[in-house]
């Protein structure tokens, strides 16, 4: 096992491994923001924390709503649900994203 750890290790070191954010989730249906406008925002990251999985899931919505690097709108709401995925945890984030 911690062999195999090493391995897995050295090669995500020697692809340059970052935590980036996994995908985005928003063509699942979500449910509807309470104003009319905001817009609910789904997102996936994995990390090897809890913490840094969570920052993934809520960068990618950030991202993919024009939201980074400058924060143009307001997230309100966040959901965000985690569960240990083999080395790592993986977290799905519901955001409502409202526009200023």
């Amino acid at each position: 096992m911690r062999k195999s750890a090493l391995v897995l290790i050295g090669a995500m070191a020697a692809a340059g491994f970052s935590a980036a954010p996994v995908f985005n989730m928003e063509a699942v249906s979500a449910p509807k923001a309470k104003s009319a406008n905001c817009a609910p925002k789904r997102g996936r990251g994995w990390a090897p924390t809890e913490a840094m999985a969570r920052f993934q899931a809520w960068e990618i919505v950030a991202q993919t709503t024009g939201n980074w690097p400058i924060m143009t709108g307001t997230f309100k709401n966040e959901r965000y649900k985690c569960k240990p995925e083999g080395m790592g945890y993986r977290c799905d984030s519901w955001i409502d994203v409202c526009k200023s």
